[in-house]
């Protein structure tokens, strides 16, 4: 990244250009037995996230965001309205407050199943209705996944409002836009 910056201040525009770094999703380098990007684990799901803002301090902000706030971020960022349609999250109130929270949750997918991950725990459900599976993680005590938690009597509650929360989210991911059109094409 360096040198983009570098070359970005030699022709001029380093204080008219908005960086954004990232990549579509981590990658597992023998985790849990894993290679590449095979799980809902931390090591597949998270991702970097570096912005860089003209006139803006670097800062380090512990916030929750998904991929799809990067839309409604650079939209901000850009001065353009943001269309009420899109799901994402405008991100940029965290340039200036680190500690803002912009989500409470991320919600990750891969073809093996949902991922639902909060500052304390990461629920992971494989199948729509769980019947592949279900596991849960106690991120504080447990930050590398190592003992799943979902049949141990004392979580039953947790693992149920997660799997009530997952059910909500899908809900809510599905009525979006691109369902709505989709209908509308259906129908013609």
């Amino acid at each position: 990244m360096g040198k983009v910056l570098d070359a970005l201040e030699e022709a001029g525009l380093k204080d008219d250009t908005i960086i954004i770094f990232t990549s579509d999703h981590g990658y597992h380098l023998g985790e849990h037995d894993f290679w590449a990007k095979v799980s809902l684990h931390e090591e597949s799901a998270a991702v970097p996230l570096i912005i860089s803002m003209p006139g803006k301090r670097p800062a380090v902000c512990d916030s929750f965001a998904e991929l799809l706030d990067l839309y409604p971020t650079l939209s901000s960022l850009c001065g353009l309205q943001i269309p009420a349609r899109i799901q994402g999250r405008n991100l940029s109130p965290v340039l200036d407050d680190p500690m803002h929270s912009v989500r409470d949750t991320a919600f990750c997918v891969n073809g093996r199943g949902f991922l639902l991950r909060e500052d304390r725990w990461a629920y992971i459900q494989y199948g729509e209705n769980a019947a592949r599976g279900v596991e849960i993680f106690d991120m504080k005590s447990d930050p590398k996944q190592y003992t799943n938690l979902a049949d141990r009597a004392e979580h039953k509650q947790t693992v149920d409002a997660f799997r009530m929360q997952l059910a909500a989210k899908l809900k809510d991911v599905r009525t979006n836009d691109l369902a709505a059109r989709s209908a509308k094409r259906k129908s013609r």
